[in-house]
């Protein structure tokens, strides 16, 4: 562990070696993107980086494009104390974490602990961030609970991403990219004055295709590709000098392969007799880029998404009003190959598994100035329906499967059919499962807000501010169409329960129970405050500190799917058994800040503390999807980035993040498999993170062109990747590098730059899940191989 974290340290230390010497001169070729001058509205105020008092890194477009960033899943280069990692897909399986605190995006009805605001409108889920967002034009990475003023679901934190708006002045740029995997990605944007001084316009175009990079063992079936469009317009109109009026439509598409293709890492011995008697091979422990499937399942999914959003700011002389009013619409449909294996255990076929999310957001805000007092005010309505629906079907060798399994402790060739009664095959036909279970949640919230800084002195200012939230959720379930002769037959000789027959906990799983069907709803409400208190003061010019104490909130929800009701033995279904209390946030932090005159150097970092009370945890136990409240997690750790200008044309920076982020004790109760992981490191929160990068731009060739290098590194400590912290699903430490070189003109009128991500193609698995009726089969999602290409880019001013 010392040597790996010796590795990982050493590469902040060459990046900051130079510093010592670091020069304020910026050359003629190089934009002044240090850290310092970039402005963010992380407190909805437009602040200079370095006066901010909260924990927030921020990078400009120029830093983006240089690191190759296409992709809010690749902002984790440079953000020390983020990490992104997928379940089941892309698309619908993403989870954002921060200081090693997030939320797993397997329930539709669980909301993210960690929010993502693109210009101003909420997105309430994991999956409906992470898209190509073309255009951006700064992001900005938030820690700590910021729920006073961006609202419920930032307990962990949250991503701010603004684009570039429209302008009076004409601009144009686009890009083409090619790479391996045959890649090709273009962007485009531009636009200018459609009415001189009144009305401007601005489009957007990003477009990605790749070929999968998974290959199946025996077919050679590509999965894991990329088809992706994203389409973005906006207006912005000023019908007078104090009014200021922005328009937004997105629409994106994208269908793929993928979803739930894992990788065996740990393989059940039993299991894997029982395939090879049924002649299937297993390909334990393979991380050359390569998975098994059944042949004739498909593994697609396809996603839609659009949005509007319209947003007003008026200067009324002594305050300043702000709406944003906001409505989105998003999509997945799958097909998936559930059971992980070559043979056909379980399947969905497409549009049987979906989930969908429509949603309206309002926010109005006041703020001015009144002498020492900067304040502000407002409020916050949104109204959602998210919607999942399941439709698992039985594979054709699922009864074959469970009759070697149970063969040998039964004494029988067919001990299925033999306890069923039915004949051989009858138990388990194919195509037979869950006809349709849907889950729709329906949440109103409404909240009031206020937010105020009091400048005491020059140099020391009290902030202060106050959030109420009022969430109301309704559930509607209805579950129809369960075929499962087996179970039925056991019904009705009364030997159902587990237990009672050696096949009944199997045969009448919960998954495929026609019991549960019927219709069910349940309704809750939470009331809810969250607030911050800080004190910052400025020592100099050059050194500002802070401390604060805030409360974050999370909303409760449902169990949007039928494992979250009660066994039937023990209870009829009953909606109110699917849900989940709200999680609470309370941090602790203190911080520094420092620029040296001229901004060459900045030294920014955090102490913190956070307390989650109620933190829910969702996990897989390979037959269902569970969500539950854990008592407590804690967080605690420090934060510590460096940016410097060491000579003219030279850039570097680096980050380290420490996290010991860990569950608290966990009474008797629930399974004993979460009782365990009582006091023990987070999935997938890696204690140690180290960032660091080195770049170059100048001009060359007596001015006539101009040229850069950049090459960025991080690296994470070992983890284990399954959510209920099997040991077996450890992933090793490791770095990961990626490098860009490009020259063009200096007006950037052209510019081609070679790239690579992932230059020692290291192999990760990012996350790992129980396989489907596998015993202690684990199964993993690889991370993506190295990939290069070359890029084309031109801009017009």
């Amino acid at each position: 562990m010392k040597r790996k974290l010796g590795c990982g340290l050493s590469l902040a230390a060459l990046v900051w070696a130079p510093f010592a010497s670091a020069q304020d001169d910026v050359s003629p070729g190089q934009a002044a993107d240090n850290g310092g001058d970039i402005i963010v509205t992380a407190t909805k105020r437009s602040q200079n980086l370095q006066d901010v008092p909260i924990a927030v890194s921020a990078f400009s477009s120029e830093q983006l494009q240089k690191s190759g960033i296409n992709d809010t899943r690749e902002l984790m280069t440079l953000a020390p104390s983020l990490n992104l990692t997928s379940t089941t897909s892309d698309s619908a399986g993403v989870v954002i974490r921060l200081r090693g605190v997030g939320s797993e995006a397997i329930n539709p009805g669980l909301e993210s602990s960690v929010a993502t605001f693109v210009d101003g409108v909420y997105r309430s889920r994991s999956n409906l961030s992470l898209t190509d967002i073309p255009g951006i034009e700064r992001i900005e990475v938030l820690r700590g609970p910021q729920g006073t003023l961006f609202g419920k679901n930032t307990s962990a934190g949250l991503i701010n991403v603004i684009t570039f708006a429209p302008k009076f002045e004409p601009s144009f740029d686009a890009a083409a990219s090619y790479g391996n995997y045959d890649l090709v990605r273009l962007n485009a944007g531009g636009g200018g004055a459609l009415v001189k001084n009144l009305l401007a316009v601005r489009l957007d175009a990003a477009y990605q295709r790749r070929g999968g990079f998974l290959r199946d063992f025996d077919s050679g079936h590509r999965y894991r590709n990329r088809n992706r469009l994203t389409l973005r317009g906006q207006l912005l109109l000023t019908p007078a000098d104090d009014v200021e009026i922005r328009l937004i439509a997105d629409y994106g598409h994208r269908r793929e392969t993928g979803p739930d293709t894992y990788s065996p890492i740990v393989n059940d011995p039993v299991y894997v007799g029982i395939f090879q008697a049924m002649g299937f091979d297993s390909h334990i422990g393979r991380q050359d880029l390569t998975i098994t499937t059944t042949q004739d399942r498909a593994s697609v999914e396809e996603t839609d998404q659009w949005g509007l959003s319209g947003e007003l700011n008026w200067d009324l002389g002594g305050a300043r009003l702000t709406s944003i009013t906001g409505y989105r619409h998003w999509r997945n449909d799958q097909a998936r190959e559930v059971d992980y294996a070559e043979a056909d255990l379980v399947y969905i076929p497409f549009k049987a598994a979906a989930q969908a999310f429509d949603t309206f957001t309002q926010e109005i805000r006041l703020d001015g100035s009144a002498g020492p007092v900067d304040w502000m005010i407002g409020g916050f309505y949104s109204h959602e329906t998210a919607f999942g629906r399941y439709g698992y079907r039985i594979g054709r060798d699922l009864e074959p499967f469970l009759d070697r399994l149970f063969g040998p402790t039964t004494g029988q060739a067919n001990p299925i059919s033999f306890y069923t009664g039915l004949p051989v095959g009858a138990s388990y036909p194919e195509g037979s499962g869950v006809g349709r279970d849907d889950f729709r949640q329906t949440s109103r919230s409404i909240s009031v807000f206020t937010h105020n800084v009091w400048h005491l002195t020059d140099r020391l200012d009290l902030i202060g501010g106050l959030r109420f939230t009022r969430e109301a959720k309704h559930v509607e379930v209805d579950i129809v169409g369960t075929q499962n002769p087996g179970c039925q037959a056991l019904i009705s000789v009364g030997l159902s329960a587990p237990g009672a027959t050696p096949i009944s906990g199997i045969q009448c799983l919960q998954l495929f129970d026609a019991r549960y069907d019927g219709s069910y709803t349940a309704r809750k409400v939470e009331k809810e405050w969250s607030g911050i208190a800080t004190i910052s003061y400025d020592f100099s010019e050059a050194l500002h500190g802070y401390a604060t104490y805030s409360r974050g909130y999370k909303a409760g929800g449902f169990v949007l799917d039928r494992a979250g009701f009660r066994p039937i033995a023990v209870k009829s279904p009953d909606a109110d058994d699917l849900a989940f209390d709200p999680e609470l946030a309370t941090n602790h932090e203190a911080g520094l800040k420092f620029r040296s005159p001229g901004g060459g150097v900045t030294v920014n970092g955090a102490v913190f503390y956070t307390r989650f009370t109620d933190y829910q945890l969702s996990y897989n136990t390979g037959a269902a999807l569970i969500t539950t409240n854990i008592p407590r997690v804690t967080a605690k750790g420090f934060e510590l980035e460096l940016g410097a200008r060491p000579a003219p044309g030279w850039q570097l920076a680096a980050g380290v993040t420490y996290s010991s982020s860990r569950y608290g004790g966990i009474p008797p109760g629930p399974p004993a498999n979460v009782v365990a992981i009582a006091g023990q490191q987070l999935a997938n929160a890696p204690k140690w993170v180290v960032t660091g990068s080195v770049g170059w731009d100048d001009l060359v060739a007596g001015g006539s062109l101009r040229a850069f290098v950049q090459l960025d590194g991080r690296y994470q400590s070992d983890v284990l990747t399954e959510r209920l912290l099997r040991p077996t699903s450890g992933q090793k430490g490791y770095a990961l590098f990626n490098a860009r070189l490009g020259v063009g003109t200096p007006d950037e009128r052209w510019a081609l730059e070679l790239w690579a991500r992932n230059l020692a193609d290291q192999r990760t698995i990012g996350s790992a899940i129980p396989a489907t009726f596998q015993g202690a089969t684990l199964v993993g999602a690889q991370g993506e191989p190295r990939t290069y290409g070359l890029t084309i880019r031109t801009k017009l001013r």
